[in-house]
């Protein structure tokens, strides 16, 4: 169930596989990017390629394809000598210069290997390699090789998935930007001063290019910027702000209410209604704020998913952001009481939602909607203001 078939052909087998779906459903497999080069009577030869795999340990072998119809494999063939250049995740430009035509090592880095190979002197790590066999595979011929040398340096690789590069979102990166961005949530990082890489590398206890990647992302999420010095510093937020990025999730809102009141099947009402109920603020002493930011932001990742977007989901978390910092910091000093007693009317308001669902009252969820913005806008008026004009 879920799963796209081809009509039968004539002998009531499936239909061979064509070169466009073929090309669609292997983009799929993420790799890595090299380039590949080789110099045969002088001159030098070299063409991005993804289609490399290690062979074997002992002898240490690797083999690559290349299209029958490319220059630098036949050149590579010719030699029987070539390189592979493993790339870095800031080598796009390279990448995407050696795929192309023209004068491909202009301007380019170029070291000579031991088997006087050009190696390109930025990447990740070169390794040079002599044709053992050549082997014919539809349009490409495929060469086993014997790896003679290698060299390699630290850092990230550059990444290749579904036609486009990339980098790879190393764990301890992602632990970085959840750190870093649930003291910036807290506010716990103050925006009066810049944040160092440095410092920050050491306070969540990881690698500068983890604490630099944490910070070029939360910049495009607009919750850090750029100094004019191009240091990275908390973006504060003023009332023009929060009052910006509140009617952009009252506008997100109001067209979710649009497309799905009246729509929903009734076990996709049960599941509102489960999701509504995880909001109910908790009873007893121990009432904590951050639980229930987190459960209310589900409950608005599912709501806004009604619509089937994941694009409008991230954009409604990036305009609803603002308002989760001012809860989070106005619990500080209010106390958690009356945190609980704001809790309780969202609450009250997601029941309100619920019902107009039921109902498939449209009038009735726009109504709702409004109105909590309203309240929530009033909330950081008052806050901002007493604040002394930022958060």
């Amino acid at each position: 169930m879920g799963l796209e078939t081809k009509a039968a052909g004539p002998t009531g087998g499936r239909l061979p596989l064509d070169s466009t779906e073929f090309r669609d459903i292997i983009g799929r497999f993420a790799t890595g990017v090299t380039v590949i080069t080789t110099e045969y009577e002088g001159r030098p030869y070299g063409t991005t390629a993804s289609a490399v795999s290690s062979l074997s340990l002992e002898p240490p072998m690797l083999l690559i394809c290349m299209n029958k119809s490319s220059t630098t494999g036949q050149a590579l063939a010719a030699a029987g000598h070539f390189a592979v250049n493993i790339l870095s995740e800031g080598q796009v430009d390279a990448a995407l210069r050696f795929a192309g035509k023209g004068d491909k090592f202009a301007g380019v880095p170029v070291v000579r290997g031991y088997s006087g190979q050009p190696l390109l002197e930025e990447a990740l790590a070169n390794l040079e390699c002599r044709v053992v066999e050549e082997v014919t595979g539809g349009t490409h011929s495929v060469f086993l090789s014997a790896v003679e040398h290698a060299t390699g340096r630290q850092g990230p690789p550059l990444a290749y998935f579904r036609g486009q590069f990339g980098r790879l979102e190393l764990k301890q990166d992602d632990d970085a930007y959840h750190d870093i961005r649930a003291r910036i949530m807290s506010r716990e990082l103050p925006g009066s001063e810049p944040l160092s890489i440095d410092a920050m590398a050491e306070l969540v206890d990881v690698p500068r290019s983890s604490a630099y990647y944490a910070l070029t992302k939360l910049s495009g999420e607009g919750l850090v910027m750029r100094t004019a010095d191009g240091l990275f510093a908390v973006t504060p937020l003023t009332l023009d702000s929060v009052s910006a990025a509140l009617a952009a999730r009252r506008a997100i809102e109001l067209g979710v209410v649009e497309s799905t009141v009246g729509s929903l099947s009734a076990e996709q009402l049960d599941d509102f209604r489960a999701a509504v109920e995880l909001t109910r603020p908790s009873s007893g002493d121990a009432f904590d704020i951050t639980h229930y930011q987190e459960e209310w932001a589900r409950f608005r990742r599912y709501f806004v998913g009604l619509v089937g977007s994941e694009a409008l989901v991230d954009l409604h978390r990036r305009a609803n952001t603002a308002a989760m910092i001012l809860t989070a910091t106005s619990s500080r000093a209010d106390g958690p009481e009356a945190h609980r007693v704001a809790a309780e009317s969202g609450y009250q308001f997601n029941l309100r939602l619920l019902a107009a669902y039921e109902a498939g009252d449209m009038a009735a969820a726009i109504s709702v909607i409004r109105e909590h913005v309203d309240d929530v806008l009033m909330f950081a008026s008052r806050y901002i203001e007493a604040s002394g004009g930022e958060a």
